[in-house]
Order: C-alpha cells, then structure tokens, then sequence
C-alpha cells in the first residue's frame, strides 16, 4: 500500500476515534435527560465502529495464508489481547477504589458479580468490548487459506458475501445481536425455547461469541472480495473522485438509518468512509499533514484506550471552569467534553509511546 493511500487511512482512524468519544460524552450511561437535536446529533457519529471493523478487515484479509500465520497470530494477542488485560484490569482497580472512596459498595458488588463479562466480554468499562469482538472476528481468517484452494472468486465470493450480508441483517432484525451493557445475545431465540442463560452461564458465553463472529462475517467477506479483485478497486478508485465518496458517505449517515436496514445501512456507513479515506489520500502529501496524520493514526488505538480516563477529568474542569454539563447533554456539552478529551487523550498517548517502549504494547501501537 502507497504511503499516502496510508495517511488516508490514518485521518478515518483519528475521525472515528473522535466519534467514539463525542458518543460516549452524551451517552445514557450518564443518567442526565439527552434533547432530541443531541440523540440526533449523535446518531451522526455512529460511524465509528463500523469504520474500525471495515478497516481491520480490509488490512487482514491481503494474504490468503495469513490464517495459519503464527506471526500474524501472535500479533494479534500483543495488539489485542495484552491491551485488552491490560486495561481491564486498569479500569477494574479505577472503579473499584472510586466505588470504595465514595461509600458505594453496592456497585463494587454488582461490578464483580458477573465475572464473565469482565473476562470476556469488556464488562468492566463500556468501550472495551471492541476489542474481544475484533478478536473473535479474526478468527474467519482461517478461511480464508479454503477459500483460496477452492477458487472462491467472483461471482461465487459476492454470493458468499451477501449471504453473510443477510445473516448479519437477520441477527439485528431479529433482536437477537449482542447486548451492550447486557453482555446477552439470541436470548430471544434461545428464551423461546425455554432455555434461561442463568441456568447456562457457559452458554451466554458461546452466543456472544457467534454474535460477534456473525457482525464481523459481512465485513469479512466483501473487505476478501476488494483484496482478492484489485484490479476493481483500482477502477473503483480512479472512476470515482473523492468528492463522490465523501457524498455517498455523507448520504449514508443522514439517511441512510431512515431507509435502510440497520445491517446494510452500516455496512455502507463503513465502506463508503473507507472509500473516502483512500481516495483523499493524495491530499495529505504535505509534511505538515503527513507528520499530523501518522501521529493521529498512530495513536488513535492508545486513545481510544484511555479516553474514559481523561473525559472523567476533563468533564469536572469543564464544569467548574465554564459550561454547566451537569443537568441535562446537550449538543453544546458534548462538543465541550469530547473535544478537550480528545487533545489530551493524544498529547498523553503520544508522550507515552514515545516515553517508554512497554507502553507501546499497552496503547496498541
């Protein structure tokens, strides 16, 4: 990949780490009334995840044997797995003192009660879960090494693919996905049955993980088809200016929850932002963008990480020094939490990566 079609990339993952963070300054973990005009507002910045998912996909599936890589495997645990721990357990200690200084001991009991989501499923801290699902979903690479062998290709790959598509969509529409906060899924498949995860807690375990591995199958699926067929995204690219991209994008996030289904509505959400991003490439080829990009790309996992930390910092300074966010969100107060996190988030990230190598394994850099 061209070093500019790089700093594309680059500027997606600092957007979308952003996005991350403007979503969680005005989420309903805060327990404050959210206006309409900022759920709406809100609604714009949902593009993160997907981004992330399509974009992780889109760098894993270049190699057909990278499945059975031991390298690539064991570059999946030091960038998933060891952040994961890492700050879990980080998160785990942060609350449990909090919990304990504030004479709280009912939510230290309910934070341990369920070990199972905070080994597996990011239970300890809301924007964790990102990565076990990541890590669940990498293990479709091991098809890929099948796929190759039986000379899936064309028109056979796009059927695969909207196959995956429409089970993908089947799992959302169906309400049986993976519950954030709730850390279930197929719980109404599986109650319609009879069957009570309380009575199976290894079971809860089994459908989160298939949840996940079906979320990540459609992402999986077209992100091989755009590897395995270079010559159409190369024409993709050329037929289609950056201007084209960034309005399919732009449509996508207005409307495109209104009038399509959730699962091909973020789909398209994702790809159409990593179109964007590869086609303005071109445009960061000044140094001064280019040192901006690689740091904010370089970072945006670090930060991504951590910001949970800062925004609770940030949220009190705010509030003493200048803009009551305290009674209610509103547009005004998520964009005055969310965009001081994110510089301090960076300035921390980016001192600590450069501060001490061990840090790097923790950041995921």
């Amino acid at each position: 990949m061209s070093k500019t079609r790089f700093l594309g990339i680059e500027f997606g993952r600092g957007l979308s780490t952003y996005a991350v963070i403007l979503v969680h300054s005005g989420d309903e973990t805060w327990g404050l009334p959210i206006s309409s005009i900022a759920i709406e507002f809100r609604h714009l910045f949902y593009f993160a995840v997907p981004f992330f998912l399509a974009t992780a996909f889109y760098f894993v599936t270049t190699k057909s044997e990278i499945g059975y890589s031991r390298k690539f495997w064991q570059s999946r645990v030091e960038r998933i797995l060891i952040p994961y721990v890492t700050w879990s357990m980080l998160f785990l200690i942060s609350r449990v003192i909090v919990f304990t200084l504030t004479h709280k001991p009912n939510r230290v009991q309910q934070l341990l009660q369920d070990p199972l989501s905070l080994v597996f499923m990011g239970g300890v801290s809301y924007h964790l879960y990102f990565l076990p699902l990541l890590f669940a979903g990498t293990v479709l690479t091991l098809l890929m090494p099948l796929l190759d062998r039986l000379k899936v290709r064309g028109y056979r790959l796009g059927l695969i693919s909207m196959l995956g598509v429409s089970l993908y969509w089947l799992l959302e529409a169906t309400g049986n996905s993976f519950q954030l906060g709730e850390d279930i899924a197929f719980e109404k498949l599986l109650g319609a049955w009879g069957i009570n995860f309380e009575q199976y807690p290894g079971l809860r375990l089994v459908m989160v993980e298939v949840a996940w591995v079906i979320r990540c199958l459609p992402y999986f699926l077209i992100s091989l088809s755009l590897n395995w067929h270079p010559q159409q995204m190369k024409y993709l690219l050329a037929k289609i200016q950056p201007t084209g991209w960034i309005t399919l994008f732009v449509l996508c996030n207005l409307l495109g929850r209104k009038f399509l289904p959730g699962a091909l509505s973020e789909l398209l959400l994702a790809y159409s932002l990593l179109f964007s991003c590869l086609s303005v490439s071109n445009y960061f080829a000044a140094s001064f963008s280019e040192r901006f990009m690689i740091s904010v790309g370089a970072c945006s996992f670090g930060i991504y990480l951590i910001h949970p930390f800062i925004m609770n910092t940030v949220k009190p300074v705010v509030t003493h020094l200048w803009f009551d966010t305290s009674s209610a969100i509103s547009v005004a107060s998520m964009l005055v939490i969310s965009i001081p996190t994110f510089l301090f988030s960076w300035l921390l990230v980016a001192y600590l990566a450069k501060s001490k190598n061990k840090f790097k394994h923790w950041l995921g850099i």
